[in-house]
């Protein structure tokens, strides 16, 4: 019997055989392969687009010029820029190339974004071997989930269009998560404590780790003290260049007061219960809403807590500190568009590999992400922040409800 393929003769040649074959033996690879260079075209051709951000040139251009102007060490010394210290380093980093400053800046998160990827498709190998998936086909859908990560409308523009850096405290956030669903839990808190040393919004992923403090008693609560010291420690650069110990880190006490002075209340774009004529009313509803937010946080860990088989499952353990976080983005006061970020992000690589019942969960985050930042990139209404705000509070309940069903025990 012939067990060579079979090609018909009609004007195929040896080195078409040669190509058929090479692309059927490497379907998966060259797909993947496809989607990678997709992903950094898209964001070549976006980098040089400076006018649409609505911070690079009265900002991240300013900032990275006066490091120019002062030097590397001068410029850590000044009052340049609101970010704490990480950041700054970065800028300063970035005013060493000899290009445009939007260069270096975007770069910094089109290489965090990868990053952040490949540490996506280890945290979904984790989940997925624990179901007991073939492992072959636990790393093909990984690796799909994880790359298709990268063409996630708001993951290209925040770094691409708007210069933003959000992609660089992700990523210390995405390999925390995933020494944590390790059980290394003292790796998990120092990449933990870099990613909140680079952005405060990484706090709110700290519920969890405290849920799971008391729910596995596998750690030292001493380990919490991993956040103030690595936040002290990367404060050194500015203080060692006489900035100044009060300039230096109170950074993000300063950040929370942006409430009152940055021309915003209770809300920036971000789709929550406080667009529904709130936002201005800051003042008086600023205290309220952090002790509301404490408090529905405070009920599902005591939920959970009676219920903490839930959280021998890794997937429950992600699915769980995602909604705890995104909790976060709902009740607390002053939440920008983009604040979600990594909330979506692992949230769609979990419903594309693993949660595929809750895929129009994460459609639906991320359309409205989408729809917002077009608002603010592109000044682009397409739907009223109203209407976005509805249907992201609807699809909050449905998840919260569907969260207390499954941590009962009532639904696989």
């Amino acid at each position: 019997m012939n067990n060579k393929k079979h090609y018909s003769d009609d004007g195929v040649t040896k080195l078409d055989r040669v190509i058929i074959d090479f692309v059927n033996s490497n379907l998966d690879k060259l797909a993947l392969a496809i989607i990678v260079i997709i992903a950094v075209l898209v964001r070549i051709f976006m980098i040089p687009e400076t006018d649409l951000s609505p911070d690079y040139n009265s900002y991240y251009l300013p900032w990275t010029l006066a490091y120019r102007e002062y030097g590397f060490f001068g410029g850590l010394s000044k009052d340049i820029g609101d970010y704490y210290v990480p950041y700054n380093v970065m800028y300063a980093i970035c005013s060493l190339f000899p290009c445009e400053p939007y260069i270096p800046i975007a770069l910094f998160s089109m290489v965090a974004e990868f990053v952040s990827a490949v540490f996506i498709k280890k945290v979904l190998l984790i989940i997925l071997n624990e179901r007991g998936t073939q492992e072959k086909k636990a790393k093909l859908t990984a690796s799909f989930a994880a790359a298709l990560t990268l063409l996630l409308p708001f993951v290209i523009w925040n770094g691409s269009l708007w210069k933003q850096c959000d992609a660089i405290y992700v990523v210390f956030l995405v390999i925390s998560l995933y020494y944590l669903l390790k059980d290394n839990y003292r790796l998990a808190f120092v990449f933990l404590s870099i990613s909140f040393s680079f952005k405060l919004q990484a706090i709110f992923f700290v519920p969890l780790f405290l849920v799971l403090y008391f729910a596995k008693k596998k750690y030292s609560i001493l380990e919490f003290f991993w956040v103030p010291v690595i936040f002290l420690i990367m404060g050194l650069p500015c203080v060692l260049c006489h900035r100044g110990l009060k300039a230096t880190y109170l950074a993000y006490f300063l950040q929370t007061q942006e409430v009152s002075t940055e021309g915003y209340g209770m809300v920036s774009f971000y789709p929550n219960f406080y667009n529904f004529g709130l936002d201005n009313y800051d003042e008086l509803l600023t205290k309220p809403a952090v002790l509301i937010a404490a408090a529905v946080l405070g009920v599902f860990a005591v939920y959970v807590l009676y219920h903490r088989n839930f959280l021998e499952k890794k997937e429950n353990v992600l699915y769980f500190g995602l909604f705890l976080a995104w909790t976060c983005c709902m009740f607390l006061p002053g939440m920008h568009e983009r604040y979600d970020y990594a909330i979506v992000l692992l949230m769609t690589a979990l419903c594309l590999a693993v949660c595929r019942d809750k895929l129009w969960v994460c459609a639906i985050m991320n359309v409205n992400s989408m729809l917002v930042y077009i608002a603010v990139l592109f000044k682009e209404a397409v739907v009223p922040i109203t209407v976005l705000s509805a249907i992201q509070i609807v699809t909050y309940f449905i998840v919260a409800l569907d969260l207390v069903r499954r941590i009962g025990g009532k639904r696989a």
